[in-house]
């Protein structure tokens, strides 16, 4: 009897350390869901080579949830398949799953490269990180009956491309410039990402050989001697509006002389043209696709009437020019 008073207090005690447990246990609460991988394949298109038809399909990977949505999908296969159904090419590309989503992305588009004298199947891939994005191409054309992969575009006077490989010069407003003297090539423009806008560069493809080259070069005249300049390039912009308020920097000539720049600034309603970009071109080669970069890039504007020439990024974004995320 003398422990009788004890019972009360003891179970209070076991009460309270049995409460935590109890509230633990939310049935309410929504379970995690966990991302899984879904595949799925996508026809970019049937086209026409020399009378053949080819079909270009590539096979993606897709993360739901993804924890962010511009890396929630990636090509991991593509297939180029003649008219029976038959694969004549195919490539396998990684795809990495960290933190509930791809390391990189990459996309892919097909479309046709078309001249007068011929066509060619051009592959466009463009590759995205969290640091940088890129892009490539693979090019095929019918030779001799049969689908040939094109490589990077030959230095000027070489190939086929060029007959013995002659060049001339022509004078331009202050420079010269360099082009195939005698060619039996076709003349087109390609076309690439300059990291602001696309711009449009000048090629010559040979369709009977399988074979293409650059088509001009551009040098100044400095003192009797010359200078490789970028050439002129059409260009394409993708544009949001003009940023109202901002000043540019407006060069006389596509070289940062500061002594021959002027401020200008931007009003909503501004009337802006982009007549030519200039730049160094430089072609290369990745594994089994081909890359285009620029060297001294330079765009030329009309900003209502006032014309010059622009280079940084502040002055890119001021203008309205896409972010590289949206060059796709």
């Amino acid at each position: 009897m003398k422990n009788a008073g004890l019972l009360p207090k003891l179970f209070l005690s076991m009460t309270f350390l049995c409460a935590p447990a109890l509230y633990s246990q939310d049935a309410s609460a929504p379970t995690p869901e966990v991302p899984r991988v879904v595949e799925s394949e996508e026809r970019l298109g049937v086209f026409a080579l020399g009378g053949q038809a080819f079909t270009v399909m590539a096979r993606s990977q897709s993360v739901s949830p993804a924890s962010n949505e511009r890396f929630a999908t990636t090509v991991s296969e593509l297939q180029i398949r003649d008219a029976g159904g038959n694969p004549v090419l195919r490539e396998d590309f990684p795809a990495l799953l960290g933190a509930g989503r791809f390391v990189q992305t990459l996309a892919v588009s097909a479309s046709l490269l078309e001249g007068a004298g011929g066509r060619a199947l051009l592959l466009r891939f463009v590759e995205d990180n969290e640091t940088a994005g890129s892009e490539s191409w693979q090019m095929f054309g019918l030779v001799n009956g049969k689908l040939t992969r094109y490589g990077a575009p030959l230095p000027l006077g070489q190939g086929s491309a060029a007959v013995n490989g002659v060049l001339t010069g022509v004078m331009l407003r202050g420079g010269i410039g360099v082009v195939p003297l005698a060619t039996t090539a076709e003349a087109l423009e390609f076309r690439v990402w300059a990291g602001n806008f696309f711009v449009g560069v000048p090629v010559r493809i040979d369709w009977t050989g399988g074979q293409w080259s650059e088509a001009e070069q551009c040098f100044a005249n400095e003192g009797g001697s010359l200078r490789p300049v970028g050439c002129n390039l059409r260009v394409t912009p993708i544009r949001q509006g003009v940023s109202e308020g901002a000043a540019v920097t407006l060069y006389a000539q596509p070289e940062e002389n500061v002594y021959n720049a002027r401020q200008l600034v931007l009003r909503g309603n501004s009337a802006v043209e982009f007549p030519a970009a200039r730049a160094l071109v430089r072609w290369k080669t990745l594994g089994g696709r081909f890359a285009c970069s620029f060297d001294e890039l330079w765009l030329r504007v009309r900003i209502d009437g006032n014309e010059g020439w622009v280079r940084s990024a502040a002055d890119f974004a001021a203008l309205g020019l896409t972010s590289p995320q949206t060059r796709q």
